[in-house]
């Protein structure tokens, strides 16, 4: 049987594509192709937060300049869709799912969650160098290791990219809507 996801008809999605091109300016164009993204990775934030982990008891991060405690499910709460603005992303349109870490989000230790991370003896200086043999001299420093927990890579293989049934409805309500609008 063929995929349903392929059987969605948008009407007028060629005119759509026509009218956004006719569109200005290129930041208006950007603007309307980040809302269909958006909209698009809306069911991949929802598998994320699904798969993300929460923990069992609030987190104590302490440094030289801050001190704070991580509540469990921050990390959930702060899964959400970043938009790219470093590289190719400040010319193309680009969204991102993943743990966001500005403003009141806490995510900022998503990279831990996911790869693992080195719990060091007390007193070890890491060397931040970037030399090959850094990463050798660092781990020797460690006492333990944290097991990874690779919530995002579960992400992707449950959702590759794809978009689901519902939100293959919606986003062609969606760029119907959009391109009325357009055509007024």
């Amino acid at each position: 049987m063929p995929d349903p996801i392929l059987l969605t008809e948008i009407t007028g999605f060629p005119q759509l594509i026509a009218k956004i091109k006719t569109l200005a300016n290129d930041k208006q164009k950007k603007t309307e192709i980040l809302k269909i993204l958006r909209r698009v990775a809306a069911g991949t934030v929802q598998v994320a937060r699904r798969e993300t982990p929460v923990s069992d008891k609030p987190h104590l991060v302490s440094g030289k300049r801050t001190r704070k405690v991580i509540q469990p499910g921050a990390l959930k709460k702060a899964i959400g869709v970043i938009q790219g603005k470093r590289g190719a992303a400040k010319e193309n349109p680009t969204i991102y799912v993943g743990p966001r870490a500005k403003g009141s989000n806490d995510g900022w230790y998503g990279n831990f969650v996911e790869y693992g991370h080195n719990i060091y003896k007390k007193g070890f200086k890491r060397k931040h160098s970037v030399s090959g043999k850094a990463k050798a001299h660092n781990a020797a420093g460690a006492k333990r290791r944290t097991k990874a927990n690779a919530f995002m890579a579960r992400t992707y293989s449950q959702t590759k990219g794809q978009v689901t049934q519902e939100a293959a409805a919606s986003v062609t309500k969606y760029i119907q809507k959009r391109f009325d609008a357009l055509s007024r």
